[in-house]
Order: structure tokens, then sequence, then C-alpha cells
């Protein structure tokens, strides 16, 4: 459905925006990349990237669980290039609750895992006139561990940051899945920043956490993500889940693929692709 930002796109625009919209969900579907993005079809800014992000869900049609957001630090944007946070839907068909899984790699082809702390809300947050702030969400949040596996269906490559951040955005933030694990109630007092997570793929030493102002901090990164959805005509609703960016440095996964997130006292998730 049209929203706002949709409404600020020119007629000559929306042919070869859609069309991107289009060959990027059929790529979803098959779970492989589109062969290269027409110049015409790049997204010159956001207002595009989220039109084309909002046409491939339509084209889609798949029920949405939640949203994700990277970027959600200043020194991680820096550090990719971003201009912002990268916003995206969690698709139901890839959506996984529990703490073990076994994942068909055929689903997740060149994909990677990363940690994030993700919430899932307990009461709708609607539109309004003035923003949420992180006081009023937190009562309303239940944390849960996460993996969100990543990858892109436009071919990667050399890009200048901006288009590579449009194009990212515009394929759904580069979200292919994700796994939420066991529900943690209590969290208010978790030092988010400084709080290491284990995360070991198969054999391989564990990756590398993001800490301090590397990380975000997960409440402000989800009250920030409800107000840009609501400046795009979005509310979210009871039981959507939200994860707020990168804990960990990604880790490639490949068939036969165990992977062993252990967070501490918020929880384990161990996944197993097939």
């Amino acid at each position: 459905m049209p929203n706002a930002l949709s409404m600020n796109i020119s007629q000559e625009r929306v042919a070869p925006l859609s069309g991107l919209a289009a060959k990027l969900a059929a790529a979803w579907d098959l779970a492989e990349a589109i062969d290269r993005v027409q110049v015409a079809e790049q997204p010159q800014d956001r207002t595009e990237a989220y039109f084309v992000q909002n046409r491939m869900a339509e084209e889609l049609g798949h029920g949405i669980t939640g949203w994700k957001v990277g970027a959600t630090s200043i020194k991680m944007r820096e550090l990719d290039g971003h201009d912002d946070v990268i916003p995206g839907r969690i698709l139901d068909p890839t959506t996984f609750v529990g703490n073990s899984h076994s994942l068909p790699i055929s689903r997740f082809p060149n994909a990677r895992a990363e940690t994030e702390f993700a919430f899932r809300l307990s009461a709708d947050l609607p539109l309004r006139g003035k923003p949420w702030s992180a006081e009023e969400i937190a009562p309303l949040a239940t944390l849960h561990p996460a993996i969100e596996i990543i990858g892109h269906r436009y071919p990667t490559g050399e890009r200048a940051p901006k288009v590579g951040t449009l194009l990212t955005i515009a394929d759904n933030g580069g979200g292919i899945g994700f796994v939420f694990g066991n529900p943690v109630t209590e969290w208010q007092a978790i030092d988010f920043q400084n709080h290491v997570i284990s995360l070991k793929v198969d054999d391989s030493a564990e990756a590398e956490n993001f800490l301090g102002d590397m990380r975000c901090i997960p409440i402000d990164a989800l009250a920030a993500l409800i107000n840009h959805l609501a400046s795009r005509g979005i509310g979210l609703k009871a039981g959507d889940f939200v994860s707020t960016g990168a804990a960990t440095v990604p880790q490639p996964v490949k068939a036969g693929s165990h992977v062993v997130a252990d967070f501490g006292s918020i929880g384990k998730i161990e996944l197993q692709f097939a």
C-alpha cells in the first residue's frame, strides 16, 4: 500500500524502481541473486530505496513478523559507510522462534550469521502526533537473544558507499532470515554495550564482538526505528519483533555448519545448517 514517502516518487521513476522490486522479490523466493541492477533501476535517494523495499514486500505478499534495523551506532555507520540506519522487514517464512533449529542451507546460500539483541512488543504502538520515547516503550518490550541470517539479492562488488547503502535498503536491509531465542523479561539492568557474546561457527575462532560505542543501546535503537517507521506511515503491533543491529562480526555459514551463539545470562541459540 502506498505511504507518504511513496507519493514523492516522480512518475518516470515508478516503472524502473518497480521493476527492481519485482526482480528482488523473485530472487528472494528463489533464494538467489539477480544478475545485475540497471543504472536506471538504482535508487537515487532513501525515498526511492524505501519505495523499492515497500514494493518488494507487496510483490512477495508474505506476512511480516517484525522489523530489523542495522547500522544503529554512529561508529558502525562510519565503519560501513552508511549515512543513517538501515531498516528492513522480517518475513514470516524465514522467522524461527526458539533456542535450537535445523535450517535448510538451500534457503540461505552464501549467507552469514550475526548475533543481535531483539525485542518483542506486548502492545500496539500506533501512529500518533509525537515521537515514542525509549522510557515509554521499555515496559512493553521483552528481550530476545537473536541471530540474523544476512545476505544480498543484488550482485555485490565495489560500489560507492551511498549506492551500496541505498541498494541494501531496497533489498529489505539485507535480511534473509531471523532466529529469536527464548524471551527474557528482566533485562533493564543489562549493560548491553559491554555484554560479551560468544559466536562460533564449527571449529572457527569466536567472532569478534562489537563493544562500547561500536554497539548501540538496544532500547534506544528500538525507539528510533519505531519513530522512523512512523515517518513512513507505519505503526507496530503487539507480537512484532524488532532486532537492533549486529553485536558481533558476521560469520559465513555453509552446508553442515553448526552455529552456537552464547549470550551468557541472556541465553544460547544453536543452529544446524543441513
